[in-house]
């Protein structure tokens, strides 16, 4: 009788996902190939949305980069949005990473004189020393300043932004780590 018990309640739990389970099956289904799909950084939000960065095989049975996606809490189960090119709004204001500024929105000549700066997204998930040593294992090297009373991690400056959102890009793919390109502040 107790292994039927035991065999019923797994089965039963077996049936039930959780939300970053079932958030990641409605992103894997948008992929080339789903079977091959790799998640990190996966966090739920507050209203549920399931936020993280995906990266998977493509035809040839090559790795892409990774990139960021939300997978929206619906009535029906989850919608997925892909950021595909690292300039999706939708998953950028859903999971709260910063925006990067537009490219119609020129800086001001004062905050670009002094460079610029890749600002890792603050999304709670561990402490500032183990982000620091993640980036440094990885060849990134970076700065923590406070602002507003709260630590920023950020890599830079950067000469020119062109530079910066090269580095973000590298930063992204090689290891799903949000991050957003900003002047670097005068000193």
């Amino acid at each position: 009788m107790r292994k039927v018990l035991t065999v019923a309640v797994v089965l039963a739990l077996a049936g039930c996902g959780s939300a970053p389970e079932e958030g990641n099956k409605a992103v894997a289904a948008q992929l080339e190939n789903p079977a091959s799909a790799k998640f990190t950084n996966v966090r739920t939000t507050s209203n549920g949305n399931v936020c993280g960065q995906v990266k998977s095989k493509d035809a040839a049975g090559n790795y892409g980069g990774y990139q960021s996606y939300v997978a929206i809490k619906t009535d029906n189960g989850y919608q997925a949005v892909i950021d595909r090119d690292g300039t999706n709004i939708v998953v950028r204001a859903a999971c709260g990473a910063p925006l990067a500024q537009s490219e119609g929105a020129a800086a001001t000549a004062a905050e670009a004189a002094h460079g610029w700066d890749v600002v890792i997204a603050d999304n709670g998930r561990g402490a500032v020393t183990d982000m620091m040593s993640r980036l440094v294992e990885h060849g990134f090297v970076a700065s923590v300043a406070n602002q507003d009373g709260k630590p920023r991690i950020y890599l830079g400056p950067f000469v020119n932004r062109a530079e910066a959102e090269a580095t973000r890009e590298k930063l992204m793919a090689s290891q799903g780590i949000e991050s957003g390109v900003e002047p670097h502040p005068a000193p």
